[in-house]
C-alpha cells in the first residue's frame, strides 16, 4: 500500500473501534442549545508495514529500509485516543457543528469538519461540511529510499463532504466526498539505489491530488423490538492523483451488525474491497492493486452516572491490504479502551438513536 494510500485502509483499520455509537446523522432536536460528546482513551496498535510514518500522536514506522524489495516490518505503538464534537441548534431547526468526524473514525488521519445539518421535512436529514487535517499526518518523503534514514513530511487534505440521511424517511443514506491531498516535499523515488527512476519516473509515484468516494448504504431494523441493527454498504472512489502508478479506483463492500440493549451494544462489522492503479508502478514494472480486508468488533456499556451521560467502549480490529508488490502489503491490529460522555440536552438521553448504531467506517 502506498503511502499516500496509507490512509484508505491502514489509517481507516487504526479505528480503534470506538465510532459506532455516532457514525449516523442523529436527529436534529426540536430545542435549541448546545449539544455534543467527547471521547478519550488509550490504544494500542501493531503495523506490520514498510510505509507507515504515523502522525503527531502515534509512532509507528521504521525510517529505514534495505530494499525496495523486503517484506514489511512490524513497529507497535501505545498511543492516546480523543475526539469530539459540539454543535448547536437554532431555533429555526438549522445545526452547525464542528469536531472531529467520526465517519472519518478516531483514526490517525482524523478530519475535522466545520458544517451545518438540517432535517428537511420528509426528504431526511442533509449535512455539508468543510473538511480540514485535524491532525498532522506524516508520510515519508521518499517511501522507497533505501540503506537511508527516511525523513518524514507532512501530508495535509481539506475538502467537502455531503451527505443525505434517512431518504425520504428510508434508512438509506448517499455520502459524497472530496478531498484536496498535498505531500508537502515530494520525493518519491529520488532515493532508489537498485534500480534507475529517472524524473519521469518520479513523476508517476507523485502522492499529491484529489480523491472522491460515494458512499451509498441502507439500515435495516430487525427482531420484535427492532434491536438488530444491520447496514449494508457500497462504497466507491477514484483517486486522481498526479502520478499514474498511484491514481485509480476502487471499491468495497462492508456490512456491519449491532445489537442493542440498554446496559450495552455490540458492533461488529466486516469488510472488503479492492484498489486498482492506473499504471504500473515503475520501480517494480506492473500496477500495485491489491485486496483490503477488514474486521472489528467493539462494545460499549452504558455507565449508571449522571443519567446515562457516560459509556465504557472498548474495541478490536484487524485489516490487511495485500498488494501485488510485497513491499506495499500492509496489516494492522488495534486494541483501545475508552470513555464517551455525552454533553446537553441530546447527552441526557439514556441511548443514542439506534439507527446511529452502525459503523459506516472511513473514507
Amino acid at each position: 500500500m502506498h503511502s499516500k494510500q496509507f490512509r484508505p485502509l491502514l489509517l481507516a483499520i487504526l479505528a480503534v473501534g470506538v465510532a459506532p455509537a455516532a457514525l449516523a446523522i442523529e436527529p436534529i432536536p426540536s430545542t435549541p442549545g448546545w449539544r455534543g460528546f467527547v471521547l478519550g482513551g488509550v490504544g494500542y496498535t501493531d503495523v506490520n508495514s514498510n510505509l507507515v510514518a504515523g502522525n503527531g500522536l502515534v509512532e509507528v514506522g521504521r525510517p529505514k529500509i534495505s530494499s525496495i524489495f523486503q517484506d514489511p516490518r512490524s513497529d507497535s505503538a501505545v498511543h492516546p485516543v480523543f475526539t469530539g464534537e459540539v454543535n448547536y441548534t437554532f431555533e429555526s431547526g438549522w445545526q452547525a457543528f464542528f469536531g472531529t468526524s467520526l465517519e472519518d473514525v478516531v483514526t490517525l488521519d482524523s478530519a475535522a469538519q466545520l458544517g451545518v445539518r438540517r432535517e428537511v421535512g420528509d426528504l431526511g436529514i442533509m449535512q455539508a461540511g468543510m473538511l480540514l487535517s485535524a491532525v498532522p499526518v506524516e508520510v515519508w518523503a521518499d517511501p522507497y529510499a533505501e540503506n537511508v534514514e527516511r525523513k518524514t513530511t507532512d501530508r495535509d487534505s481539506r475538502g467537502l463532504r455531503l451527505q443525505w440521511d434517512r431518504i425520504m424517511g428510508s434508512g438509506a443514506e448517499l455520502t459524497f466526498s472530496w478531498r484536496d491531498v498535498q505531500v508537502d516535499d515530494e520525493q518519491s523515488g529520488q532515493g532508489v539505489t537498485s534500480v534507475t527512476c529517472d524524473v519521469d519516473c518520479q513523476d508517476m509515484l507523485r502522492r499529491s491530488g484529489d480523491f472522491y468516494a460515494l458512499n451509498a448504504s441502507w439500515l435495516f431494523r430487525l427482531g420484535e423490538g427492532r434491536n438488530h441493527l444491520v447496514r449494508p454498504m457500497l462504497r466507491y472512489f477514484w483517486d486522481d492523483s498526479e502520478g499514474a502508478a498511484i491514481a485509480g479506483d476502487g471499491w468495497r463492500a462492508q456490512l456491519s451488525y449491532a445489537y442493542v440493549r440498554p446496559e450495552y451494544t455490540l458492533v461488529a462489522t466486516g469488510a472488503f474491497g479492492q484498489r486498482n492503479r492506473d499504471d504500473a508502478n515503475p520501480l517494480y514494472g506492473r500496477r500495485t492493486d491489491a485486496d483490503q480486508y477488514a474486521l472489528e468488533l467493539t462494545a460499549f456499556y452504558r455507565l449508571p452516572i449522571e443519567g446515562g451521560r457516560w459509556q465504557a467502549v472498548a474495541g478490536l480490529l484487524w485489516g490487511e491490504e495485500d498488494s501485488e508488490v510485497n513491499f506495499q502489503d500492509s496489516e494492522v491490529t488495534s486494541a483501545s479502551l475508552g470513555v464517551v460522555y455525552r454533553f446537553g440536552a441530546r447527552g441526557a438521553q439514556p441511548q443514542p438513536e439506534m439507527d446511529s448504531l452502525i459503523d459506516r467506517k472511513v473514507e
